[in-house]
């Protein structure tokens, strides 16, 4: 029995569309394997703390993953007033704002697991306020308002 082999001419729509379809189905697919989805979370309280004082502002990733290779930014009413930033595997300073030079430390021990704190001591009333955690992937980015309340003003 002699079976024929089926042949596409150029012209054929099968082989044509097929090379499209193939780079389609790949296109829709690679988002899905590259990113990383993650939601950031804070407290859902406001975190007190006293004049003079230190507070401790907490952020994590769910679900649990590395954050050591993210920027981690923590910062006031707009993107460019940094608190903190922690970008390329380290803390960078240059950005800061002045008022928080040398008050603010970022608290890794858990990073591996998604989890970093903010610590701002010296508390002063202007401190007083709303701050932002910010994580950024190289896929995706997040992030989670945080309120701290200064006693005694």
């Amino acid at each position: 029995m002699t079976g024929k082999v089926p042949s596409f001419s150029p012209g054929c729509t099968v082989s044509s569309a097929l090379p499209g379809y193939v780079a389609l189905c790949l296109a829709l697919q690679v988002p899905r394997l590259v990113s990383a989805q993650f939601t950031v979370t804070g407290p859902n309280h406001p975190i007190a703390a006293s004049l003079d004082g230190e507070a401790v502002l907490p952020c994590h990733l769910s679900p649990r993953i590395s954050a050591e290779n993210m920027e981690v930014r923590w910062f006031r009413s707009q993107f460019s007033a940094i608190v903190h930033l922690y970008r390329y595997g380290q803390d960078q300073y240059g950005q800061q704002m002045p008022e928080y030079r040398g008050r603010t430390e970022l608290l890794k021990d858990d990073i591996t697991n998604g989890r970093v704190s903010l610590r701002i001591h010296d508390i002063r009333p202007s401190d007083d306020g709303q701050y932002t955690c910010f994580f950024k992937s190289n896929v995706s980015y997040e992030e989670a308002l945080l309120e701290l309340q200064v006693a005694g003003q």
